[in-house]
């Protein structure tokens, strides 16, 4: 797609949420879950944003957004 796309001037990315998104349900099935272990539903949106505003010469294709506190 991107190849396909960015000739066009249209900036085609992939974000993957690699967590749990904190959501009501998740919330609600994890209650023993600190706030650190969730993806914040705001912060994914800031992070596509933020994909929308990069210059043409340093386009990212893709965006790994997950928690700060994962234990690797």
């Amino acid at each position: 797609m991107a190849r396909h796309a960015g000739p066009l001037g249209i900036h085609v990315s992939l974000v993957i949420i690699d967590g749990v998104v904190d959501l009501p349900g998740t919330r609600a099935k994890m209650t023993e879950k600190p706030d650190s272990f969730f993806v914040k539903p705001n912060d994914v949106a800031e992070t596509a944003w933020w994909l929308t505003q990069q210059p043409r010469s340093a386009w990212s294709f893709e965006v790994e957004a997950r928690p700060f506190a994962e234990t690797w």
